[in-house]
């Protein structure tokens, strides 16, 4: 019987990894996206006898253990649009959400909004928050963070980009929109000048690419799809066993 449900909890478990491998091939291709890495853990152990007199343990499954971000850099891309911003290193942009809360990102493709303010694509305000003056043009940003932009014919200095570094990044919790947002386990953000302190430089021009390995995620969704189909097996297995013992009593 204990098979049975053994077999249950790895079928169950490998469902919630083939979830993960989706979602990481589904975002393949999104800009500063980070994959999603589900690590397994075995259940309790039941104690018996065993026939030579010493005691033994039996396992009675798996299930997830955690699903936890891998933080490592994705290949930088070459856009060639003023706007593309990407960090060259450790740390994360800053921005305001519509509620006011505070979320950071590896995506740069910032835009200017009606009211001049670099934002997200998704409407989010750039912290510290940066307005481009009306008729300006050439925006630049430099490696350090420095933003200046021609304004009546003369280059003028109009903010500073900022680099957010945190303790443990693998603390984040995603935001979706490709935000994340601070949590006990992350620690309190430390945002300075790029370059400094760890943080990494500024590329204009550039965007990061997801750091999601579409050969890898392939391998992932077979031996997830056979370790499935295994488990499966052993529930068909149990209840032919099961059904053979009820037949003894006849």
């Amino acid at each position: 019987m204990n098979a049975l449900y053994s077999a249950a909890t790895g079928m169950m478990a490998q469902q919630t990894s083939m979830d993960v491998v989706a979602n990481n091939l589904a975002n393949a291709t999104t800009t500063g996206y980070k994959r999603d890495r589900m690590d397994l853990v075995d259940l309790e152990y039941q104690a018996f006898r065993l026939p030579t007199g010493t005691d033994g343990q039996v396992g009675l499954g798996a299930a997830p253990g955690q699903i936890a971000k891998e933080h490592a850099q994705g290949s930088i891309q070459n856009t060639g649009r003023g706007m593309d911003v990407a960090i060259q290193g450790e740390g994360f942009f800053q921005v305001t959400r519509a509620d006011g809360s505070l979320a950071y990102t590896r995506a740069g493709n910032l835009q200017i909004d009606a009211n001049g303010r670099i934002t997200l694509p998704t409407g989010d305000t750039l912290q510290p928050r940066i307005d481009v003056p009306a008729g300006a043009s050439e925006v630049t940003i430099g490696a350090g963070g420095d933003v200046s932009a021609i304004v009546n014919g003369a280059v003028t200095k109009i903010g500073n980009l900022e680099v957010v570094m945190f303790a443990n990044p693998a603390g984040l919790q995603a935001a979706g929109d490709n935000l994340f947002t601070s949590s006990v386990n992350s620690g309190q953000p430390d945002p300075g000048t790029p370059g400094t302190g760890g943080r990494g430089m500024l590329s204009q021009g550039f965007l990061e690419a997801s750091n999601v390995n579409v050969g890898t995620e392939m391998i992932s969704l077979i031996v997830t799809q056979r370790a499935f189909e295994a488990s499966s097996k052993v529930v068909s297995a149990s209840d032919e066993m099961m059904g053979m013992a009820n037949g003894l009593r006849r």
